[in-house]
């Protein structure tokens, strides 16, 4: 009975600081205005504090995760959560814009320490029969900080000054360091750890050309095209490294595994697609249908609160049924919805934009717990941290590239209709919003349709081979 509460007791601690580590990569956007307003400095350059955080974590997943592998898992995620702590709260104090910057760097570093950890902790903690259940919960503070983010920041900025925005982490996260220093198993004897220092190195220029690519893509094409090449360079760098390097950050062994591979896929597919709706929904709701942002913000969490209670049954059904069917269920629910944003037209609102939202977040959990579970159950024990790190990785690079991606095709659709490049929405009209949202959910809606071939044609088999060994035996 105690090891059974401390395991849920390193759950909730888990869940409560990724649910901070999460929303602290979207929170920001709502108060780009008001930040760059007090620092005197541009909206274009004070996005950097949104950039900073994310292309950090993305940077140092994989290493993070190495390090978990031979220092301890929870040893990582308790240095992990104090870094965290730090840095935001020197973010909040916002002195100038290089500071926020540097605070936002303090605050990443952090979060990827815990972030690479917190899959392979859980899985380490629960035997196989409460997995999915675990796992469903941890989705859970993950689809809050999510989804949440923009909306709690709404209503923060409504009532505090924008540094509160950082600091609303520090009352938590004490509470979370104490828990851990408690009940986390503690260290044994720390030897030198053996790090892929080249392969780190690789990985650092890769997320800063990407992220300077995706940065500049409407405004400088020359510049960003420089750095998708060094992007597709670097990429066929590092895997060369990776193949020779006696200690690698990426064992290229788990790309061979077809179980972990397509479902990583899968998942990245799902991310990109999830965030077109958190980067456009702002615009409908404030521009298009002219909702303040106190409004915008209440109904931006009309998805969270169906994910609380979403996600404990998605886990519940992960562990109790086929996980590759639950998967397919899950699919289905977010390509109706998909559907639903696409036909969205600024009519029978907010009750369309409620129940799209409400299908999200049921779809989000009914295909990323068992999904999740599928791919650390594919590895083993000694592989679940750089499995755990690369799932944590494809969540943030489908962030970042599905911010992308929306604003690419948001944007370009925009300027068609308008007659000239475009980068800002306000002064458009509702029709040529609505037409430019909708072929980017379009565009969403296709790749999802990528990530159902993928998983069907993976139940498919899957029922294929099943029934020759059934056959076989009789």
């Amino acid at each position: 009975m105690e090891s059974l509460l401390k395991r849920w007791l390193i759950l909730s601690i888990l869940g409560s600081f990724f649910f901070m580590v999460i929303i602290d990569g979207s929170i920001v956007s709502i108060a780009i205005p008001t930040i760059a307003r007090d620092l005197s400095v541009s909206t274009n350059a004070t996005t950097t504090i949104i950039g900073i955080y994310l292309i950090t974590i993305s940077a140092l997943l994989l290493f993070f995760g190495q390090l978990g592998d031979q220092l301890g898992r929870p040893f990582i995620f308790e240095i992990g959560t104090a870094l965290f702590l730090i840095g935001s709260g020197l973010a909040g104090f916002g002195i100038n814009l290089p500071f926020v910057l540097f605070g936002r760097f303090v605050q990443a570093v952090g979060a990827s320490m815990t972030m690479a950890n917190s899959y392979a902790i859980v899985t380490d903690t629960f035997p196989p029969q409460y997995l999915g259940r675990a796992l469903g919960i941890e989705a859970l503070f993950i689809s809050l900080g999510s989804l949440a983010g923009p909306g709690l920041g709404g209503l923060i900025l409504a009532f505090l000054p924008w540094g509160y925005i950082f600091w609303i982490n520090v009352p938590l996260g004490i509470i979370c360091l104490l828990a851990e220093w408690f009940i986390f198993p503690r260290p044994g004897k720390l030897s030198r750890p053996n790090v892929d220092w080249l392969g780190v190195g690789d990985l650092i220029i890769l997320a800063i050309s990407f992220f300077v690519a995706s940065s500049v893509i409407m405004t400088h094409p020359l510049w960003a095209t420089i750095g998708l090449i060094i992007f597709f360079a670097m990429i066929a760098v590092f895997v060369y490294h990776e193949r020779r390097a006696a200690r690698p950050l990426l064992n290229l062994n788990l790309l061979k595994n077809n179980a972990f591979t397509q479902n990583v896929v899968a998942a990245l597919i799902s991310f990109v697609v999830g965030y077109f709706f958190t980067l456009l929904a702002p615009i409908y709701l404030q521009i298009v249908l002219k909702y303040s942002s106190q409004v915008s913000g209440l109904l931006l969490m009309a998805s969270p609160i169906v994910a609380l209670v979403a996600n404990p049954i998605a886990g519940t059904l992960t562990d109790k049924f086929n996980k590759q069917r639950v998967m397919a269920a899950g699919l289905i629910i977010l390509l109706l919805a998909q559907i639903g944003l696409v036909l969205s037209n600024g009519h029978v609102e907010p009750i369309v934009f409620i129940g799209v939202s409400a299908l999200i977040a049921i779809g989000t959990a009914v295909f990323g717990t068992p999904n999740n579970t599928l791919i650390m159950q594919s590895v083993s024990t000694a592989d679940r941290g750089m499995a755990g790190s690369i799932n944590s990785l494809m969540r943030e690079f489908g962030l970042v590239l599905g911010t992308t991606l929306s604003t690419l095709t948001f944007y370009v659709h925009l300027s068609f209709d308008a007659g000239h490049r475009t980068t800002t929405a306000i002064g458009q009209s509702a029709a040529n919003i609505i037409a430019a949202q909708r072929t980017a959910y379009l565009f969403g809606l296709l790749l999802l349709a990528g990530a159902g071939i993928i998983v069907f044609n993976r139940a498919r088999k899957r029922t294929i081979a099943k029934n020759a060994n059934l056959a076989h035996q009789h």
